[in-house]
Formats: C-alpha cells, sequence, structure tokens
C-alpha cells in the first residue's frame, strides 16, 4: 500500500516501536527511519512532494502553516496519540520534506541512563549553569528531562522551559511548571530567559543557546541566582568555553569569560555509542565539575587546559571521555574498534 494512503500517525508509530530515533520523508525517496544511527529504508513506494504534504498537513496548524508558507520552514512539537514527536518541515528544490524526531514516551530516571552518579548529585544545585553537550542525536535533551524531573521529584521549586519546539510535558510533583514555546509563546530564546528572570523562577531549562544574546541572558540569569539547565552542540567542556567566548565581540570577551568562571557549575558532555551486541546504543560522557582551579582557568582564558583538570579532578566526580569509554570497552558493551574511533587518546586503550 503506498505511504501517502496511511495516516503519518500509523507511520510513526510502526518506526517507533521499532527504536528508531527520527523518521525521514524526502521528495522521490521511501519514508526512511534512523535506527541505531543508521539511515535505513522503510518497504514503501518513494513519495512525492505532494503526498508528503497530505501527510503532513493534518498536524500543522494555521499558524504553522503560514510560517512555513512565508519562511519554507517550521518547527513545531506535536502529541500523537500517545507519543511526543519534534517536527523539522522544510523546502528542499522546491519540494516539501521533513524530519521527525521520535521523543521519549516517558521521563527516564536519572538512575536508568546510565551517567555517573555525579550527576544526580547536580541536579541538586540551587544557582549557576549546567551545560548538557554532545552531537545531534546523543541524548542531551533526555538527560535534561531527567534532572527536570530529578528536581520536581525531589523538591518544590518553579521550574519555567524555554524551547523550540517544547519535548516534554511534564506533570507537576513536588515542582510546578510553566513550559513556553518559542514563536508560540514568546518571540525567542533571548526573551523568553529575560521575561523568566521577572517570573520568580528557581529554575531555568533554555532548550538551546543558539546566539549572543541568548548566552548573555543566560549568564544573567545564572547570575541572578536561579539554576540554569541548558544545551550546546559541542563534544566536550573545553569546547563548550571556547564556543561561548567566541560567540560575543572580541572587547566583550573577557566580560563573558568571567561570568562564566563565577556561573559555571558543571559541563555534562555526552555521544551514544553501538553496542557491540547490536541492540541499540549506550551513552559515553565527559563529566567538568566546576572547581577553583577550573574557575581560574575559565578567567586566564586558558581553556585547552580544562581537559587535564577534568582527569586530576576524579575526586571531584570528574570523568573524561576516554575513562568513559574504556569502562565500556572493558565490560564489553562497546567493541574495540568503536572505542578507538571514539577516544581522545586511542593510543591509551590496553
Amino acid at each position: 500500500m503506498p505511504a501517502s494512503t496511511h495516516d503519518l500517525a500509523a507511520l510513526l508509530q510502526g518506526v517507533a516501536s521499532r527504536g528508531a530515533s527520527d523518521l525521514h520523508l524526502i521528495h522521490g525517496m521511501p519514508p526512511m527511519m534512523r535506527l541505531t544511527g543508521i539511515i535505513v529504508p522503510l518497504s514503501y513506494p518513494a513519495l512525492n512532494s505532494g503526498e508528503i504534504l497530505r501527510l503532513l498537513t493534518p498536524y500543522i496548524n494555521e499558524t504553522q502553516r503560514e510560517i512555513f508558507q512565508k519562511e519554507n520552514r517550521v518547527n513545531c512539537g506535536q502529541t500523537i496519540g500517545e507519543g511526543r514527536y519534534r517536527f523539522n518541515i522544510y523546502m528542499s528544490l522546491g519540494t516539501v520534506g521533513a524530519c521527525i524526531r521520535i521523543l521519549p514516551q516517558k521521563v527516564y530516571a536519572l538512575t536508568s541512563l546510565n551517567l555517573p552518579p555525579v550527576v544526580s548529585t547536580l541536579a541538586n544545585r540551587k544557582s549557576g549553569i549546567i551545560f548538557i553537550t554532545g552531537p545531534t542525536g546523543s541524548g542531551k535533551s533526555t538527560t535534561m528531562a531527567a534532572m527536570m524531573e530529578c528536581i520536581n521529584q525531589a523538591r518544590t521549586s518553579k521550574i519555567i522551559t524555554i524551547e523550540d519546539p517544547i519535548e516534554t510535558i511534564y506533570q507537576p510533583c513536588k515542582s510546578v511548571f510553566v513550559q513556553r514555546e518559542v514563536g508560540a509563546d514568546t518571540p525567542s530564546f533571548a526573551m523568553g530567559i529575560m521575561d523568566s528572570i521577572r517570573q520568580d523562577p528557581d529554575v531555568l531549562c533554555i532548550g538551546e543557546l543558539r546566539d549572543e544574546a541568548s548566552i548573555h541572558a543566560a549568564m544573567v540569569a545564572a547570575e541572578t541566582g536561579h539554576l540554569v539547565l541548558t544545551t550546546l552542540h559541542t563534544r566536550d567542556a573545553s569546547t563548550t568555553a571556547q564556543r561561548l567566548v567566541s560567540a560575543v565581540p572580541a572587547g566583550e570577551q573577557e566580560i563573558l569569560r568571567d561570568q562564566l568562571a563565577s556561573t559555571l557549575e558543571a559541563v555534562i558532555s555526552q555521544e551514544l555509542l553501538p553496542r557491540a551486541d547490536g541492540k541499540g546504543m549506550v551513552v559515553a560522557c565527559e563529566i567538568l565539575v566546576t572547581t577553583p582551579a577550573v574557575r581560574q582557568m575559565i578567567r586566564e582564558n586558558k581553556l585547552d587546559a580544562i581537559n587535564d583538570a577534568i582527569l586530576a579532578g576524579m575526586q571531584h566526580g570528574m570523568l573524561s571521555r576516554d575513562i568513559s569509554i574504556k569502562n565500556l570497552f572493558s565490560k564489553g558493551i562497546i567493541t574495540r574498534e568503536t572505542a578507538l574511533e571514539h577516544m581522545r587518546r586511542p593510543e591509551s586503550l590496553t
């Protein structure tokens, strides 16, 4: 049966049931899914642009259609049946395409994510900024949601999330939530952050820092006594600091380094690696916990030295990426080839 005769909900349910992370709809190609990091075509005929648009249309509202018509792209979050999905709809060579991320159907407990115990401790911080970093599809949103739920279960707080789009819908337990979507509830991340500071929050959860304005706003939020959790597409703590500093004009970089040194609590960097048994992916991570020595490195612009600080900081709960990967290899969870490919110093693998 042609894919175009299916409801998109059925197509998404099918790929989600197989453990896929994304559904891709591309003109002239059959629907495809990303499964354990690999693009896999589904057993359907190729779709054309009109068929893709017909599949998508029931799930985007009038405002989203207007944005798409004006900008040739739109991002939105949708709850379909029991699933939650993140849509990116775009134009390519005059044809409609879409990438739809299958979001976790539940908020996982931190203890179930195979992250170091220090991550739960970090969720107990009351102020400062914590970055969760990694490439696309590395589980950043899952980790951040788990940290939010850890706070929700543990203490009375007002938590404000600013996302594009909203991915996880939280259910209040001990905390209360205000969830705002960029474009629908606030015009930008930066304005949403600055508004939130005036809304008496305890915790701010920022989907992503994308530009200079949002970086400055997040620093102000952390400086004013709030706990800020956010994400960046960087691979480790050193490049996270470098990315933040380089995002502002040269004349403002010293000020930003001082703000970062004063407010940074931790950087959790992660990536997903294929399991040796072929049954999905496993997380490898690097943890920087800020110490007085790390704060001094940031102030003095010795950002390359952060990696060495992580190696020397195990007593503070720090963990280097190479040690995390070595542990996975020693337990037989990943192959030697995978370990060598992803280690910073592969020659240290014995």
